[in-house]
């Protein structure tokens, strides 16, 4: 009973196996005892009662309040000049305008750490809690994800960025923990602030360097058709990442394997279009030699999810919108994906950085995600720079 009076998680369950195990045995014997039996039944029965019943009691110790009404925008107007508050219905995020050009023109090395992301003591007290009544409604599974566990350089020689072995478990513990306030229950104490998981003690916005949050990095890409259409996906409403929104062709978070399946000592760019051409490959049923080409196109904080990195690219398919949109979602991805749109975009010349949604049909802006907000954004913004090599073929394509 000791035990049971520490609170100890992990001797809990020590003394559910146990019990369990007991039962085992004495059901395995050829002529077991009856008393042993019964008492081996009990005790199993026993344990996972008393293991519910306090998993149910600590459950009400705290309760999540959503900052609705909170826009952020007073955290990204902190990040320096020059910058980019990006706004939607739903989200607010910044871009780094100097930050894109260097992706587009320098290579960054890449580098991922031997030990991984580690979930702070205080995380801990309520992540389980936390997750488990998210996990009742949403869609999602711990996948081996990476986060950004380094600033972006700022213009160095030889720039190296360091990304972190992560659960993505530990992101929804985290950076999915931010935007709520926790308090105990039955009383207005306030238990823990989510702002302050971004901000300092100064109350300034947390380098990835000095963060508690798993920072796990986000990757989207948007696929242009032969036929010059834009490829877009409607997620399902169980979907964490925009429930029921539009998102990028492809978008989702880095994975282990993007880093390892390139060159042994692959550049930031490179690890991030395998991310994002992997997510578009799999939301919009594609194949490796339909792809033509895949490009970065900048970098942002999603402050709403608690200022985790965002990256973008465009790709360029050789298929037409007609014969992607023929196939069928893949079953691995219907709880995520609802189904995959075609639109049309405007002439390039038409497109301005501050009214990114102007690229989207009218009907259609309403519910575009932050991503996919951001995406078209930063494509915007290369379109505008005459050296960007790309320019020319995203042009023949939409303006064709």
């Amino acid at each position: 009973m000791s035990i049971w009076r520490q609170g100890l998680w992990r001797y809990r369950l020590t003394t559910a196996g146990v019990g369990l195990a007991a039962l085992s045995v004495a059901t395995a014997m050829q002529s077991p005892p009856l008393a042993l039996s019964v008492v081996a039944a009990t005790a199993g029965a026993v344990v996972s009662t008393l293991e519910i019943l306090a998993n149910r009691r600590r459950a009400r110790q705290f309760r999540f309040h959503p900052r609705d009404g909170d826009d952020y925008r007073d955290i990204a107007e902190q990040v320096p000049e020059p910058r980019r508050v990006l706004e939607n219905a739903h989200s607010t995020g910044v871009l780094h305008p100097e930050v894109n050009a260097r992706l587009r023109g320098q290579r960054i090395r890449c580098a991922v750490a031997p030990t991984g992301y580690v979930l702070g003591r205080d995380l801990r007290r309520w992540s389980f809690d936390f997750l488990a009544r998210h996990a009742r409604t949403a869609a999602m599974h711990n996948a081996a994800v990476l986060g950004l566990a380094s600033d972006l350089p700022g213009g160095s020689d030889d720039p190296v960025v360091t990304l972190r072995p992560a659960q993505y478990f530990d992101f929804f513990c985290s950076n999915l923990l931010a935007p709520y306030d926790v308090y105990e229950a039955g009383r207005d104490t306030l238990a823990m602030r989510g702002r302050d998981l971004i901000l300092d003690h100064r109350g300034r916005l947390r380098r990835f360097a000095d963060s508690r949050l798993a920072n796990v990095v986000g990757v989207s890409t948007l696929a242009f058709t032969i036929d010059g259409r834009l490829l877009l996906v409607a997620q399902t409403r169980d979907n964490v990442g925009s429930p029921g929104l539009l998102a990028p062709s492809g978008s989702g978070s880095l994975e282990p394997q993007d880093a390892t399946g390139t060159s042994t000592a692959p550049s930031l760019q490179e690890v991030i279009v395998g991310g994002a051409l992997r997510e578009l490959r799999e939301e919009c049923h594609l194949e490796p030699h339909e792809i033509a080409e895949s490009t970065v196109l900048g970098f942002g904080r999603w402050m709403s999810r608690g200022g985790t990195p965002e990256f973008c690219t465009v790709t360029l398919l050789k298929v037409t919108a007609e014969q992607v949109l023929r196939r069928s979602v893949r079953w691995a991805e219907r709880p995520y994906v609802g189904e995959v749109l075609a639109v049309h975009v405007p002439p390039t010349d038409e497109w301005d950085v501050d009214t990114p949604l102007a690229l989207l049909p009218a009907e259609k802006r309403h519910t575009a995600s932050w991503p996919l907000a951001f995406s078209l954004a930063c494509l915007a913004e290369c379109m505008t720079d005459e050296t960007w090599p790309q320019r020319t073929a995203v042009a023949a394509l939409v303006d064709q």
